[in-house]
This record gives C-alpha cells, structure tokens and sequence, in this order.
C-alpha cells in the first residue's frame, strides 16, 4: 500500500495500480471511503469514450526535512499515453493537492483526463441521514443524503461543466459533509478559466463517488493534456455549508474577477449606481415592441420605486423569438421597433431598461449568413453535460463574431441610447469548447473561448458607453465567477423554484420534495463584487400561490431584486383584459389572472427596504453566515404555468414546506451590520436569538420593522431576557432590521 499520513489526513493508495483505497480524517477517526479495490484511477477520453485501463504502472515517493511528503504515480496505456499524477501533503496540512497529465504519444486524439477520481465515498453520518452535498451548480444547491437521493446514472452531478452555471459549476469547489461530525472540502486552484468538470454522483456499487475532469484544449494525435493548476482535498469539521465557502472565499477573492475590488471602492463612473441604489423591482419579458404602458402604469400605483426592465425580444428587424427564429446578421437587427410609448412612460416614472438579446444565436440563412456559418460553434459528440446546447452558436473567438458583437451593440446604443444591455443564452450558458480550428484558435479551445467571450463584451461595453457618454451596465443570463468584473447582472430563476423553471431541472423532483434547497453560496463568496441578481419568477396574481411571499423575501434578503416573469405567460389581467399571445415572441395559453393590488404591496415593503434602509448591506453588503434560532416551519403552495407548454413542469403545482421566517445577516464595510428577518406567514411569530454587538465588533443595537406596504420604519420592541439573549416579535408578512453599529 501506498501510504501518506501526515496526524491528520491519511491517504492510501493501491501499489497495483495507484487507485484511491482509502482517504480517512486520522484525528476524527472517520473513514470517508471504503476499500476501492476494482476502481479505476484514472480515465482518459478520445473519440472512443472513457477508458481507465493501462498496461503499466509504476511509483515513487519524496520526502524532505520538513515532514512534506509526495508521491509520483506513472501509468502507461496500450496505445502510448502516459498518464502523470503528484499528490502532495504538507506536514500538519489538513488539505492533500492533486497534480496530474497526460503526454500523448499515440494516434488518438485525447479529449480529456478524469483526475483525481475518488470512489467509493460511504455515509458520514447514519444512514447518511445528516449528509449534504453543497455543489456550485447554477449558483448553488444543498442536497440532503445524497447517498439515499443520487441513483447511478440518473440522479447526481456526474458531468457538471465549469465555467457553464445553467448546466454546471458556476465556481469550482463543492463539498460533501455530515452535520457536525466531518466532511471533505474539493477545490480546484485555478484562477483563469480553463475548462474542467466537477463531479459527485452515485456509483454500481451503490457507493458515492467525487471526480474532476481536466478538458484538452489542444486536441490532436500526439497531443496531450497539461492542466496548470492543482486540486484540493480538504478536511471539514462539517458545521455548514458555509464553512466550505469560507475556504474557497480565501482564495477566490484573489483572483483576477474580483481585481477591481468590491463595488463600493469603484469609482462611479466604472460603475452603475441606479442599477444598485434606485432600482426596487425587475421586470423581464415585457414586450418592447407592443404599447405595455397600462401595466407599467398600473404597477407605479403600489410599488413606489423605479423599476428595471429587461425588455422581451421583440424589437429587432428579423423576428427575435422563442419558438419560431431568430435574427442573422447585422441587417436583421436594424431598423429597430421599440414602442416609444412603453420608453417614454418608463423615464416618466424614472425606470431604465434593456433590450434582450440571444447574442450568440445566429440565423444561418438570415442576413450575412455565410459569414454567420463560417463562424458557427461546433461541439464534440459528446458534451459530457446535461444540456444539448442545439442552438446555432457563434463561435465568439471568429474575427466575425467579435467585429459583429461590438458592431450591432454599438449601433443600437447610438440608434436608441438604451439604458443598459442583456445577453440571454451567452457566455455563462455555453460550453467553452469549439472544435473547427479554422476560426483561429486550436481544436477544443477552452480557455480561448472564455478569452474570447470576455474579451467581446469587454470591447461591447467599451464601445456602447463611449457613444453614450455615461456607463451603460451589461446583463447575462446566469453568471460565471470568471465574468464578475465584466457582467453587472444577471437573470436566475432558481430563487422561485419548484415554481419556476429551467437551473435546477435535473433535481427538480429533489426542490419539490425539499430534500435539495437553493443555498446563496454564490453570494456568500462574491456579493460585495457586484453583480447584481434578479430572481423570482413572479406574477402580480393570487393563482401562482402562497410561496410567493417566502420567494419575494428570500429574493431581497439574499441581496437580489425580485423579478416579475412574462416570457412565458400573459401579464395580470386588468379590467378584463390581459395581453394577446398574437402580439407576444411565444404562443402562449390566455389565463384571465386579475392582477392582485395585496401582492403589490407586499412585494413594495421589500421594493421600498431595497432603495432604503437596507440598501447599503443588500445592494454592496457582504453576506455574514446566518444566526441560528428557532424556526417554525410552514407548508405553503405553488402553481407554475410560467414555461413552455411542451416541458414537464408546465401547469405543475404543489405545497412545499418553508420556514416561516427567512433571515439573513450582513456587514456593509468596518462600519455596522444588519440582521434582517422577514415574516413570510400570515400570523405573528416570535424570534429568539443569542447574539451580541460586540459580536462583530460593534456596541450599539438600533431596531425596527416594516410593514406590508408602509412607507415608514416602526420601532421595533426588542428585548433582552439575559445577557446575549435577545426576543422580539415579527407581525404577519413584515421585515424586521435589527443594525448593529
């Protein structure tokens, strides 16, 4: 056996072949992994598939003075590839690093090295009962006892791509633990951008298994992998997710995404702040080229704050839709059909738009449409990802492509001055690899094609607020860590789910039975960087249910902006009369649903705490982990007909159990900290927490609550049983602040 131990970590490995047969926290006496004997060590990709076998194996080991303790492991296949790996442990180190490589010396054309596999992974805690898996999937889930929940091929993460945040990892570290026992921390170190996939799934055995994949971005015969980046293993006490976070917080904010510092350092002219400071509620998908203003109109009568809209599709020359096309080239594009109307009643009211775009989707037979194939992104056969990705791409490293991008952007800055931009399907959606090396870059790509999705936004956006004369924010559909210092926000949808669609999908069954439950872990790490999340997925009526009132909270208090959704569905009826499908860029079914003058106001508390007294934490804060207390649960119930009416979820509904009081914590600079608690239930309910001033630094406590509609703070009546204890009562659907300072 192969052997490194150094008191805390101890790491065996198989003489015969170098497999993972052991990986044990010595100090806790847990035993994270059966004995993996028949797994395989390695797996190496072509065009062939997966494939772990060799015919050669051989190990060495280093040590030095200081207790530092390595060992080199080679394998050597039939075929004439040699894979490398180092695996490093420092003495008193709780984390073991993972080196590794693949030199191609055959005929084959490598397209991938899986590595470090970790097989066999058994329950922490009995039954697996207390176990989780926090996985930066979208922006970041928790599944409860994965090893019960995740069914070999089916259920689990198996090729979770990165940078891709719809289908995959929207950063790169995961961890699997059992609640105050223990757990394994997994992170790769990579600060630019190379394509990988991180991985945790249920293996035959009936066992769990964690695995990275390294992509080539150089594919070729006698072409070989070379990732210049370690991975990590780390021991977890296993407190919380949050402690994983912490970790690769540490690291992360060192990168060059965050090397223009947190958002309230900016200057404001590299910055946007209506975007954070004015802005109370999202809209996204009204239609840009139809008259909406009586529903602008009707919705300024109880929200009391400006409001953004990403608009729909419809404004480009070429039909821009969802169900038949989509614009070429630059002639598709232009004239534009905005209806001035909409515009105008918008600045009336001090709101600010974008247009939606599908940047990178391309009509082959449209305008320009032999430059449009030439530059059209091809993929490999086998994506290694739960998406498809069937849209007609544009490779965006084609000289085409980036001329093209800042082109059209540029002209429609100058023909319309629009407030901002937004890219739906884009740079975070995508797989970053193109296999046609006649574009200029080398087949498979990966990192060039991240280099080059920068690069044309970065050169849009230059160029749209050099017309403007003013900065003009960018918007994407989700959000990579890789684009925090170039994208200034994004659309989710997981924050509404189970009514909602689309990030998520794969564990939907998982949402709806609460066994796997959104976490802010991509706020957690990047909040204070700016990129601003719109999440919700709502509609202003009493049919979408009671869940409405725990979402619109959850929204706000985890520092987003409530987004009111007609992509998919009519708005609220008013006197009667809801929008025609005839009109709209998706066939979708009438509904009649009145608009709800209640549900306005409720989601104007959070509208008006947004621009106001919570501003300062949600809109630049730094998320704090949260205080623990005493929480009531209660069932509430959703219905979603919000999505297309060919997918499974359309016209699902259900109940859901939540708690009944959503809180969070933040700290805005050196200067105070905000506790918020939001009373999702239709009853008063009380909050009991151990917690200090002094705790964080601070000396004094200032408190208030704010009800369903009101325009003004109430005191709050805060009281202190014993020393560090505090109790207060939340009246039905209101906000509590308690501010430290």
């Amino acid at each position: 056996m192969i052997v490194l131990d150094n008191g805390r970590i101890r790491l065996e490995l198989s003489e015969a072949d170098g497999t993972i047969r052991s990986l044990r926290d010595v100090r806790k006496g847990i035993a994270y992994s059966e004995n993996s004997e028949g797994a395989e060590p390695f797996r190496l990709e072509t065009d062939g598939g997966f494939d772990g076998s060799f015919e050669a194996f051989e190990w060495r080991e280093e040590r030095t003075e200081s207790g530092d303790h390595a060992v080199m492991l080679t394998w050597r296949t039939a075929s004439g590839i040699t894979v490398r790996s180092e695996i490093s442990l420092a003495r008193e180190a709780s984390e073991a690093q993972f080196r590794c490589s693949a030199d191609n010396g055959s005929t084959e054309r490598l397209l991938s090295l899986e590595y470090p596999v970790f097989p066999n992974l058994t329950a922490i805690s009995e039954d697996g009962k207390d176990d989780y898996l926090a996985h930066p999937f979208a922006t970041g889930f928790l599944v409860r006892n994965p090893m019960k929940h995740f069914v070999t091929n089916g259920t689990g993460f198996r090729f979770m791509p990165y940078p891709e945040s719809f289908s995959g990892a929207s950063m790169q570290f995961f961890a699997y633990f059992g609640l105050n026992k223990g757990g394994l921390y997994f992170a790769a170190m990579d600060g630019e951008g190379h394509p990988k996939w991180l991985n945790f799934y249920k293996i035959g055995r009936d066992l769990l298994e964690a695995s990275f994949i390294h992509g080539c971005e150089d594919m070729g015969p006698g072409k070989g992998i070379y990732p210049v980046y370690p991975v990590q293993v780390a021991l977890l006490e296993g407190s919380d997710w949050y402690e994983a976070a912490d970790r690769y917080k540490s690291w992360a904010t060192r990168q060059k995404w965050c090397a223009r510092g947190e958002l309230t350092d900016r200057n404001p002219d590299e910055s946007c702040p209506w975007l954070h400071e004015e802005m109370g509620v999202a809209t996204f998908g009204i239609n840009a080229g139809s008259d909406r203003t009586a529903w602008l109109r009707k919705y300024h009568e109880f929200i009391g704050t400006p409001m953004f809209h990403v608009l729909g599709p419809d404004w480009s020359n070429a039909p821009q839709t969802f169900y038949k096309g989509v614009p070429g080239g630059f002639d598709d594009w232009f004239p534009t059909r905005f209806n001035k109307d909409n515009i105008a009643c918008m600045k009336e009211y001090g709101d600010k738009y974008a247009p939606f775009e599908f940047d990178y989707l391309y009509h082959f037979e449209g305008a320009d449409g032999e430059l449009g194939k030439a530059a059209a992104q091809k993929f490999p056969e086998n994506k290694k990802s739960i998406d498809g990705y069937p849209f007609p791409f544009l490779c965006p490293a084609h000289p085409y492509t980036q001329e093209f991008h800042v082109r059209r952007d540029t002209e429609l800055q100058r023909a319309d001055d629009v407030d901002s931009i937004y890219y739906d399907i884009s740079a975070n959606n995508i797989l970053k690899i193109c296999m046609d090396d006649s574009h200029g870059h080398p087949v498979g790509a990966g990192r060039a094609i991240e280099e080059a999705y920068r690069r044309n936004y970065a050169e849009t956006k230059a160029s749209m607020i050099g017309v403007a004369g003013r900065y003009v924010p960018m918007g994407t559909e989700m959000i990579n860590e890789t684009m925090i210092d170039l994208i200034d926000y994004y659309q989710a949808r997981a924050g509404g789910q189970p009514a909602s669609p689309l990030e998520g999908y794969p564990i939907r069954d998982l949402l709806k039975s609460g066994e796997a439950e959104l976490i802010p872990m991509f706020a957690y790490v990047y909040h204070e960087y700016g990129a601003l999340r719109m999440d919700g997925w709502g509609k202003l009526t009493e049919e979408i249910g009671n869940l409405y009132y725990f979402t619109v909270a959850r929204t706000y208090l985890w520092g987003g902006l409530y987004e009111l959704n007609y992509e998919y569905s009519p708005m609220e009826a008013l006197d009667g009369s809801e929008n025609a499908a005839e009109e709209h860029y998706y066939p979708f079914e009438a509904r009649g649903y009145v608009f709800s003058e209640a549900r306005a106001r409720y989601l104007s508390t959070f509208a008006r705490l947004r621009v106001g007294n919570a501003n300062k934490y949600w809109a630049y804060g730094r998320m704090l982990r949260p205080l623990a207390f005493e929480c009531p649960r209660i069932r509430m119930d959703w219905f979603h007909y919000n999505h297309g009416k060919e997918t499974m979820e359309y016209n699902d509904a259900g109940e859901i159990a939540v708690n009944a009081v959503i809180h969070s914590a933040w700290q805005y600079k050196d200067e105070s900290v905000g506790l918020f608690f939001a009373n999702v239930s239709g009853e008063t309910k009380t909050v009991r927490l151990v917690t200090d001033p002094a705790d964080y630094g601070m000396s004094r406590l200032e408190s208030r609550w704010f009800g369903e509609g009101s325009n003004t703070a109430e005191m709050l009546d805060v009281r202190q049983p014993a020393a560090g204890q505090i109790e207060f009562h939340i009246p039905a659907r209101s906000v509590a602040m308690l501010e430290m300072m």
